[in-house]
């Protein structure tokens, strides 16, 4: 089988930190199990980039958007994916996120969204549906989140329901959670249920009858999401998420928003609620806790699967590539493109960085 050598544009964190973050490292981790060689820099003969992250970031990108484009001019055998999976709903503001990945994506040979929902999204605002794309859903290292040892309600119990989130944005869904904390400071709830928030909470959000924990990753995380029995997760225009997944996967049911991928991802294993129904799905996932408990052990969100619909791209790809490279730009530019990539790699190699050299990189 043919190996391949396969670039991340995002650099590898180790810890608690963004979804985006671990799904790279889940994918890493499984494609180099299958012999590919997985890099996170600019290395010579290069069979496919893929972009992860398209708007510039100092701790999170390994190389820009514009370096990709130079490279690809200087190697037209290197094929360019490009993952679509954040958006400015997301943030609840116009932080030039979906500007950037609509620039990002001028340089793809392939785009794969990561939800139907994104590209329905980025259907709404340019993204031309009749160039290759797909979609390929988010996942969990199986090895980690899996539901054995999991904690299993059963009815006369507090039901223990758990949420977790890295970002502090409001609009991972923190007014729910409030809500539900003043909730179980009174009759009939606190009999009824507990909370635990695990992650960073924003300024001004302050939880008087919640557990909180800081960010857990991993076996930690996992661990700790076993011990509770329903995850809840309010987060607005999500692109996919991670973190209900995880959940999952540990074999709890979901409790979810009716907003963005939530319920392409979730609908088989949980309830849906909106802003005016809450407390009557809270009651409804208690009632159908046995029947999704059940259904969530079929949670078919692995890393090992969704390496393997990568794998299968980017080998397409690149035999296809490989019978039609692209042409060579005039020396000229080919130079240019070569002094980029220099004065790039020596910038961010900089220990200290001012704002006009932000701009540069």
């Amino acid at each position: 089988m043919t190996s391949l050598r396969i670039s991340i544009n995002t650099r590898r964190i180790e810890g608690p930190w963004g979804g985006g973050n671990q799904v790279m490292s889940a994918l890493e981790k499984h494609l180099t199990a299958k012999g590919h060689t997985i890099l996170r820099d600019l290395s010579s003969e290069l069979d496919v980039i893929l972009i992860a992250s398209s708007k510039w970031h100092r701790q999170t990108c390994a190389y820009s958007v514009d370096d990709i484009e130079a490279y690809a001019l200087l190697h037209p055998r290197t094929c360019v994916v490009h993952r679509i999976n954040s958006c400015d709903d997301q943030r609840g503001a116009d932080l030039g996120i979906n500007r950037a990945i609509l620039a990002a994506n001028r340089l793809a040979d392939y785009t794969v969204f990561i939800s139907r929902f994104m590209r329905s999204y980025f259907a709404a605002r340019g993204f031309n549906l009749s160039q290759p794309h797909s979609v390929i859903l988010n996942s969990a290292d199986e090895e980690i989140f899996h539901p054995a040892g999991r904690a299993i309600w059963t009815p006369g119990q507090r039901m223990k329901i758990v949420t977790h989130h890295w970002s502090s944005n409001f609009m991972k869904g923190f007014d729910i959670y409030e809500r539900l904390d003043q909730m179980l400071a009174q009759s009939p709830w606190r009999e009824q249920f507990d909370f635990t928030f695990i992650g960073n909470i924003p300024l001004g959000v302050t939880f008087c009858n919640t557990r909180i924990m800081p960010p857990l990753f991993g076996v930690d995380l996992a661990q700790a999401l076993k011990e509770h029995h329903v995850y809840i997760t309010a987060a607005r225009h999500e692109p996919a998420g991670c973190h209900h997944i995880e959940a999952m996967r540990c074999g709890l049911p979901v409790l979810y928003l009716h907003s963005g991928a939530l319920p392409e991802y979730c609908a088989p294993y949980g309830v849906a609620f909106t802003l005016v129904d809450f407390e009557q799905r809270l009651l409804e996932i208690r009632d159908r806790y046995m029947e999704l408990s059940a259904k969530t052990l079929d949670c078919p969100y692995t890393a090992s699967s969704m390496a393997a619909e990568y794998e299968a791209l980017f080998l397409r790809l690149v035999e296809e590539r490989r019978r039609n490279p692209r042409p060579l730009p005039d020396i000229k530019t080919r130079c240019l493109c070569r002094i980029r990539l220099a004065m790039g790699k020596f910038l961010r190699s900089c220990k200290e960085f001012t704002p006009w050299v932000l701009a540069v990189i």
